[in-house]
């Protein structure tokens, strides 16, 4: 038997970890699959659970899944399916889902062209929005570079940087108005990365 539980019944799910429990045999190779795929082309994404469904983000949502009795949804939002509408001739799609049968693996190079485009859309995006962000710099009593970024209305948002008073980084990240997310990196007294945290939202 492909699922163990009704996941679109009472079971309100926390992270995809606890999505793909509910499942095992070929269902689950297959919701392996594609969250690798997923995973190797958007590696700064965060997983997340939303309409109970598991999806990756980064500004926005990117793409969902979820798994169903003979096939795996994918749900990438309509304008992927038109623009790799040759490469997904072999598959039955709607306005914004396609279907991936369990009997035959995750086209893999495919779902990972998707993801790469949904990537550059949320990032295209999300820079037009911050299209009235400022650079903004704070210093060490020094006067030595501490940290810098940009900020929208007052609050701290996109890329950002710490530094020593020696010049050396010490740690960066984003934020999402004022909110850590994404992955922030912590470096070392030499400025090598030795820890990547991934900041939940």
């Amino acid at each position: 038997m492909a699922i163990q539980k009704n996941p679109y019944g009472k079971i309100k799910f926390k992270n995809i970890a606890e999505y793909h429990k509910q499942f095992n045999g070929i269902t689950l190779k297959r919701l392996d699959e594609i969250r690798k795929a997923i995973k190797d082309a958007a590696p700064g994404a965060v997983e997340v659970i939303s309409y109970n469904m598991p999806a990756f983000r980064q500004n926005k949502v990117l793409v969902y899944y979820a798994a169903a009795k003979d096939h795996l949804g994918f749900y990438p939002t309509p304008h992927p399916i038109r623009i790799f509408k040759e490469g997904l001739s072999g598959y039955k799609t709607s306005k914004g889902a396609i279907q991936f049968p369990l009997d035959k693996s995750i086209p893999v190079t495919l779902v990972k062209k998707i993801v790469k485009f949904r990537l550059k859309e949320d990032t295209e995006k999300s820079k037009a929005k911050i299209g009235k962000a400022k650079p903004y710099m704070k210093y060490h009593n020094d006067g030595t570079l501490w940290a810098k970024g940009e900020m929208i209305d007052g609050k701290m948002h996109g890329y950002w940087e710490w530094y020593r008073k020696t010049g050396v980084i010490m740690r960066s990240g984003y934020f999402e108005k004022e909110k850590q997310v994404g992955e922030w990196t912590t470096y070392d007294q030499k400025g090598k990365a030795f820890k990547v945290t991934k900041m939940k939202r």
